[in-house]
């Protein structure tokens, strides 16, 4: 045993390969492959009187054994440094989903499920398996006529793979800009100093999510911030279009082949809302009250514009907003988010934040060193019980930019919570991916806006998610599509406590915290850009949730890029410039959140109102916390959202937390 494996092994950690060729990506995955279909013939050939231990179970077990066995060979396309390895790894993804297509449309398998009586299941874990399965094989057109299934699944598949590639295609992209340093002027030095250079003095600037942000809040040149825009939304034009246009009129097919009138109608069914209308209503209504006030917002940056350029009146465009928001905050507040980010280096943010994740949950984390991942910079840590010293499972942080990682920031769960055959828990596996961090420079740590210190709170939710569920089956060991975020969405409110900006705060140079007259500065600007309060954010997300559903609700020949335009001037008080594309790198309807993007703003009323729970307790109180984790966390899937919220706030849950922090006393 090398000392690597005996080091995992004493912490439970992860024991997985990841140095894998692309060869042996592709000659692991056909096994598996070829190994579970094998199983399912088996399973569909059975004449048996179905129950859970000769139908239900089986059918789980060869689904969670092949995700078991692949997990490096389908995720390693996300972040592998090795073009070779990405390539084979997303044929492997694309192989297993085309897989899971044909065989969650066996009818031989959906009449043996429905034949299970779910009262006579043992358990609440048993009963909410079955209706998962019944749910997957019912959505993948096991009961349709042989001609029409055979249409869905091959249609299935060509989805999949339009939206693999279209993912695959932002994440690959690498367009750049020639920039002087001129131009720059306004933008942090350090930025700055680790871009590449170019000719004629010039700078290389990447067009991508970090870079982006970073350059469209602080260059003062209008005309930089133009060229940068402009060029962030044109990434992957017009290719990316023609692959979501195909994407949208195979869902339209796959709808109606199911008898359902819209992609949209086909998403929700199984939903805690069934009824797109419901949703429209509900987005209609928020922009009917936040569209005013993000106008007056808008207003107000055009004035501040105006007095800066020395003009009578000006316009604020889609690439001045938040260069303008931060000159607000300077201007009215006295908060500078260049020098806020000074108190927020990047090691000392993350180790505060699992400190407190630790105490507020009762768990406790350790580093796994030397970490077995994909990349030197990956680091590794075992998670145990703190009262008890039972394993839990382990995590991963990936937390900068590399050629060819995906974008954004994301959780991955890769090995979900999961019982093993002699009934103890398999330790569930989970990676933290961050695309847009700026990198460490010059021996000196990477410095993180407010904004990235959040967001890194928040996708850490999702990876306590899921790591802490405790139930039997991985399908469902995480949460309905309209709950997902709503855990992580409360956990974010946590980032504009004084005390814990206190904790997860040091200035780089003398590592103190960040002072409390900054901390009140900071929270009186909250509403300037926060999204749990600011209006024009709050326009924004019903931007992209309308433009989601109008694509996935009416005919599929729409021109997509019309509508993103005539959505955005309906609904936001800054329309799409002329040439835009954003829906090119639209990455979330192409990526699991096809007419489900509205969960971010209906999942937040869940999110506040679970709030309240920490708001009156304590937010560093480990009784929340810890009903916290026993009643959402813990049996994930097993109960709607609806009883899980009840059981944690001991009431029903109360959307006026949610209208309260916009300022709306009701939601009529």
């Amino acid at each position: 045993m090398t000392a690597l494996l005996a080091v995992v092994l004493a912490l439970g950690g992860s024991t997985m390969t990841w140095n894998l060729s692309a060869q042996g990506i592709q000659s692991s995955c056909t096994a598996a492959i070829q190994a579970a279909k094998k199983s399912l013939d088996a399973l569909a050939t059975a004449r048996v009187t179905p129950t859970l231990s000769n139908t239900l179970l089986p059918l789980e077990n060869l689904n969670a054994d092949l995700g078991d066995r692949l997990v490096a060979q389908t995720f390693l396309w996300q972040v592998s440094p090795d073009t070779r390895v990405r390539a084979a790894s997303l044929d492997c993804s694309n192989a297993v989903a085309d897989f899971s297509e044909e065989a969650a449309a066996v009818p031989a398998i959906y009449a043996a499920l429905k034949r299970i009586d779910p009262a006579g299941l043992p358990s609440d874990a048993d009963r909410a398996l079955l209706r998962v399965w019944l749910d997957a094989y019912r959505r993948s057109g096991a009961g349709l006529p042989d001609a029409a299934r055979t249409e869905f699944v091959a249609l299935s598949k060509q989805l999949t793979t339009l939206q693999n590639d279209f993912v695959k295609n932002v994440s690959a992209d690498t367009t750049a800009l020639d920039v002087s340093k001129g131009e720059l002027d306004g933008v942090p030095a350090d930025f700055v100093a680790s871009l590449k250079g170019a000719a004629n003095g010039a700078v290389v600037l990447p067009v991508n999510a970090s870079s982006v942000s970073i350059v469209l809040a602080n260059a003062a040149n209008e005309g930089v911030r133009r060229r940068v825009y402009m060029a962030f939304t044109n990434i992957q034009y017009p290719g990316n279009v023609v692959l979501l246009q195909k994407a949208i009129r195979i869902r339209y097919r796959l709808a109606h082949l199911l008898g359902f009138s819209s992609w949209a109608a086909y998403q929700m069914a199984d939903r805690t809302v069934t009824d797109p209308q419901k949703i429209d209503a509900f987005l209609a209504d928020l922009d009917r009250h936040l569209r005013s006030r993000a106008s007056s917002d808008i207003a107000t940056l055009a004035a501040l514009k105006a007095r800066q350029l020395g003009v009578p009146t000006a316009a604020i465009q889609a690439w001045d907003v938040a260069y303008y928001l931060a000159q607000l905050q300077k201007t009215k507040y006295a908060v500078d988010r260049n020098e806020v980010r000074r108190y927020f280096p990047a090691p000392h943010v993350v180790s505060a934040v699992l400190r407190i994740y630790e105490h507020l949950l009762g768990l406790k984390f350790t580093p796994i060193t030397p970490a077995n991942a994909w990349a030197p910079a990956v680091s590794e840590y075992g998670v145990s019980d703190a009262a008890t010293g039972r394993f839990i499972g382990s995590f991963y942080l990936d937390l900068y930019p590399r050629e060819g990682k995906t974008d954004g920031a994301y959780n991955a769960p890769l090995l979900e919570a999961r019982r093993n055959a002699d009934g103890s828990a398999r330790p569930p596996v989970s990676a933290l991916v961050v695309g847009d961090w700026p990198m460490p420079l010059g021996g000196k740590p990477a410095l993180l806006t407010h904004e990235d210190v959040t967001t890194f709170f928040h996708e850490f939710g999702h990876c306590m998610a899921a790591l802490l569920a405790t139930v039997p089956y991985e399908s469902i060991a995480s949460f309905g599509q309209d709950f997902v975020e709503a855990p992580s969405q409360m956990l974010e409110n946590f980032t504009w406590d004084p005390a814990i900006l206190e904790e997860i705060s040091s200035n780089v140079d003398t590592g103190a915290p960040i002072p409390a007259d900054l901390v009140k500065r900071l929270i009186a600007a909250r509403c300037t850009s926060d999204r749990l309060c600011n209006a024009y954010a709050a326009t924004r997300q019903i931007l992209l949730s309308d433009v989601d559903l109008r694509y996935h609700e009416g005919a599929p020949d729409m021109n997509l890029t019309t509508v993103w335009d005539e959505v955005a001037a309906l609904v936001t008080p800054v329309p799409t410039p002329a040439g835009a594309h954003p829906v090119a790198a639209f990455t979330h309807i192409m990526g699991g959140y096809d007419a489900g993007y509205y969960v971010y703003l209906w999942s937040l009323v869940y999110a506040q109102d679970m709030f309240t729970a920490f708001a009156a307790g304590g937010l560093d109180n480990p009784e929340v916390g810890m009903r916290y984790r026993t009643t959402i966390l813990q049996p994930a899937y097993t109960y709607d959202a609806d009883r899980e919220v009840r059981d944690f706030l001991g009431r029903p849950m109360s959307p006026a937390a949610f209208y309260r922090g916009f300022g709306i006393d009701s939601p009529n």
